[in-house]
Formats: C-alpha cells, structure tokens, sequence
C-alpha cells in the first residue's frame, strides 16, 4: 500500500469557501447545517475535511449523498481517518484490527452494507469472506473513499483532517496528517492558514469549554471539528471565508429550553475536565457526590457521580455555572440530579432545573 501523503491544488472560482468537517455519517445535520448557512450550490466551494463517515447512524447515504455532490457541485473532500475504513476493506489490511473495531462501533458504513446484504459481521466472521463480498457490491463507494485526497492547498489555505508537520513537509506518511495529536499544540508558524478538524475543539479547553472552531493567529492555524457524534453537547461548524472576511456557523439536534429567570454571574474560578486528560483518583465516595483530583487540571473537586466513568474519568464535567437571562433560548445537553448541562451560544456549562421552562 502506498502511503506517501496525496496533496491536490484546490481549483475554484467561488467567491465563498465553506468548510465542514468530520460529518461522521449524521446526514440530517449535515443537511440542516447546508440549509441554515443558505448553501448554493455551484455558486459556493464546499470542502470537508474528512470523517464523512463513522459513529453516525446514516453512513452510507451520507457517502452516496456527498459522492453526488463531488459529482455535480463544487464540492471537495479530503480524507479523515474514520474514512480510511474503505481501505481495510478494499486492501483486506489489518483484518483482525477491523474486526475488533467493528466490534465495539456498531454505527459503522461497514456493518450498514453488510445489513444491505442480509448478513452480519459476528466475532466469528472470516473477515477475508466479508471483504471480498463488500468490494464485489459497493466497490464504487469504497475506491471514492479510497481515492480521496490528504491535503487539499489554495493560495492562502491548507485544508487537512488533522494536521501537518512542516511548512516543508507536510508529512511522510498518511497517517501522520489524519491522526496529527493535538495540532493547536504545535511551534510551528505556518505561512498559510491551515484549516484541520479531527480532534473536538473542546479538547483545547480547561476554563470554559466552547464548541466553536478556534483560530490562532500566531500559528495561522483555524480548528474547526465541534465534536459531532462525538461530544453529547457536540455540534457540526461551517467555516465560512468570503472576500477578506471569516465567519462561522454552527448546529445541532438539541433539544430548546426557554430560561425562566435571571441568572447573575457568580465570581468562581471556572474548569472543564476533557476526555483525553480526564483521568481521575477517587478520594470519597458518596451516594450523590465524590470528591475526586484530576492530575492534569491539578484540582481536588466535588463532581456527581453521573459524570464519574468506569474507567476512572469525569470528562466533560464543568463547574461553569452560566449567566441568563429570563426569555434566552439555551440547549439542553444532559439533566443531572436537579442540574441541567447547557449550552448557550456553543460554550457548555450548567444551571438548575428550575431555571428553565
């Protein structure tokens, strides 16, 4: 298998460039999302920036939807790692691996075709068989995943799924830019803007935690992926540059809650505990609250315990207490005991039951 990283000049003459990444196979909010920015198509560039598929609950029309406009619009995509599940099946590459992924993600394009089939894939499946069968009937749709490119490049943008290495290489290997860790972290001054999605721009956050895409001015990078499919407060981003201006959009399937009194500021040191850094110690437990230390954030803290994992994290927990107004619209993300996680205007934080409609 080749894997040298594929880099392909974006060509348009649109006066609008839209960018959307990992879609992750939820096609109703992608569509919503088109709708709600007036998407024209062939009068706007529409670039994705890979994971069109994966964790959704609609993959393959979301693959043939997106393959149709490809076809027809002026639409561009590059490829995510989620999408690199084309080549196991096409290559028959790390067989078991694929296996044991589809083990545990049951949202997957893969186990969509096989139902399309009547069959599916078991622990006992020869996966070797299983391959063979999806590339006799969808080989369409895996050699479009599989052709995709890694790095699209314009004037002033590289587009990619994570990230790059250098202003002078972007990469050797495929992986490398599919799979970047953490590319806001990075010293590099990059002489474009480079456009990435991949890790939930939550992931940056240890104050208040927002869901928007984040742009860093002195490494010229925008980080866009709103946590789609992946975050429970997670929504889908369009970043929109048209003439010499950057705007932003956002949406989601959260439910509306109508806030029913005011809510002051409180003065309070605000945290957020992530997923990747989550990891926590138990000090005590109780029935309804444990005090845990997070070594990451350095802080000792009462959390509820509904936020507590098996696996000995508290991710996605803040203490932000958000201020309201009596008559704003929030979304509602997770109800708690008497609290409500919110957000409001993409940023993610909490208020009591009581406070809303």
């Amino acid at each position: 298998m080749n894997r040298s990283v594929v880099i392909q000049e974006l060509e348009t003459k649109a006066k609008r460039k839209i960018v959307i990444s990992d879609i992750h196979g939820n096609l109703d909010l992608y569509l919503k999302l088109l709708d709600q920015i007036s998407y024209k198509p062939n009068e706007d560039c529409l670039i994705l920036l890979g994971d069109l598929i994966e964790k959704g609950k609609r993959n393959l029309d979301t693959l043939h939807y997106i393959m149709h406009q490809v076809q027809n619009e002026d639409v561009h995509c590059i490829m995510g790692n989620c999408d690199f599940i084309a080549k196991n099946v096409l290559y028959s590459y790390r067989l078991d691996f694929l296996k044991h992924v589809l083990g545990f993600r049951k949202e997957s394009l893969i186990h969509e075709m096989t139902r399309k089939l009547n069959f599916e894939i078991t622990h006992n499946s020869n996966m070797a068989n299983v391959c063979q069968i999806l590339r006799k009937h969808y080989l369409k749709e895996l050699c479009f995943l599989n052709d995709l490119p890694h790095v699209l490049e314009d004037e002033d943008h590289i587009y990619v799924h994570a990230g790059i290495e250098s202003n002078e290489n972007f990469g050797t290997d495929f992986k490398q830019v599919m799979t970047h860790p953490f590319f806001l972290e990075t010293n590099v001054i990059f002489k474009k803007n480079v456009v990435v999605g991949h890790m939930p721009v939550t992931e940056y956050c240890t104050h208040i935690a927002s869901f928007d895409p984040i742009y860093d001015a002195k490494h010229n990078i925008y980080s866009i992926d709103g946590g789609n499919m992946v975050k429970y407060g997670g929504q889908l981003n369009a970043l929109i540059f048209e003439d010499n201006t950057v705007k932003m959009d956002r949406c989601d399937f959260l439910q509306e809650r109508k806030v029913v009194h005011d809510v002051k500021y409180h003065t309070q040191i605000p945290f957020f505990i992530t997923f990747n850094h989550g990891n926590i110690q138990i000090l005590e437990q109780h029935s309804i609250q444990s005090k845990v230390y997070c070594p990451y954030n350095n802080r000792t803290f009462w959390v509820e315990n509904e936020f507590v994992t098996k696996d000995m994290k508290a991710y996605d927990y803040t203490n932000y207490e958000i201020p309201l107004k009596k008559g704003d619209t929030v979304k509602e993300v997770f109800a708690y005991q008497d609290k409500v996680q919110i957000k409001k205007n993409g940023i993610l934080g909490w208020t009591y039951r009581s406070n809303l409609e």
